[in-house]
C-alpha cells in the first residue's frame, strides 16, 4: 500500500512538472496579444510595430518580442510574425552600432533565424542618409515602414504596436 501511495505521488509530481515545463511563462503581456489568444481564431499573421525614441529600445523590445511571439506560437504554431521598426530605434540596427546592445542584437538574430521578418523604414533611412547596406544582415529595408505595415494588414495580419513596459 505504501509503495502504491509512493508511486501515485511520484506520478502526480511528474505530471505537474511536465505541465509547468510545457507552459509558456510570460514575462510580458500585451492587450493585443491577449485578445488574439482569447479569440481562438488564428489570424494570417501578426506584425509588431516599433516607433520609439529610446536609445536602447532593443534591450527591452527584443525580449518582449521573443516572449510575445512564444505566447502566440503556443496558441497558433503556424502563425507568421513580422516586425516593422520605423522610429529612431531602427538606426540602432546599423552595423556600426551593434556593439551598443549585443545581447539584444543576438536575440533579434535568433528571432529572425526562427522565421520572423524584420523590416526598417527606407524613407526614414533616406532622410538620415543611411544606405540599406549599413544595416545588419537580418534587416530588410522596406520602401516605407507604414506602407509595409499596411501591406501586412492587407494580407490579414493583425498589427500590434509595442511600447516600453512602465515600471510598476
Amino acid at each position: 500500500m505504501n509503495k502504491l501511495k509512493s508511486n501515485i505521488k511520484a506520478l502526480i509530481l511528474l505530471v505537474w512538472v511536465l505541465l509547468i515545463s510545457s507552459t509558456v511563462i510570460a514575462d510580458y503581456t500585451h492587450p493585443g496579444v491577449d485578445r488574439l489568444i482569447q479569440a481562438n481564431k488564428e489570424p494570417a499573421g501578426v506584425v509588431f510595430e516599433l516607433i520609439e525614441r529610446d536609445k536602447k529600445t532593443w534591450e527591452w523590445a527584443a525580449p518582449m518580442i521573443k516572449d510575445l511571439k512564444a505566447q502566440l506560437k503556443e496558441k497558433y504554431p503556424n502563425l507568421d510574425i513580422a516586425i516593422v521598426s520605423h522610429g529612431r530605434e531602427q538606426f540602432q540596427l546599423m552595423s556600426r552600432r551593434v556593439k551598443e546592445q549585443p545581447e539584444a542584437i543576438s536575440l533579434l538574430r535568433d528571432i529572425v533565424k526562427d522565421g520572423t521578418n524584420l523590416h526598417v523604414c527606407g524613407v526614414y533611412s533616406g532622410w538620415r542618409d543611411v544606405k540599406p547596406e549599413e544595416y545588419i544582415d537580418i534587416v530588410d529595408v522596406a520602401a516605407s515602414g507604414p506602407a509595409k505595415i499596411n501591406d501586412y494588414i492587407n494580407l490579414g495580419y493583425q498589427p500590434i504596436q509595442l511600447y516600453k513596459k512602465q515600471a510598476e
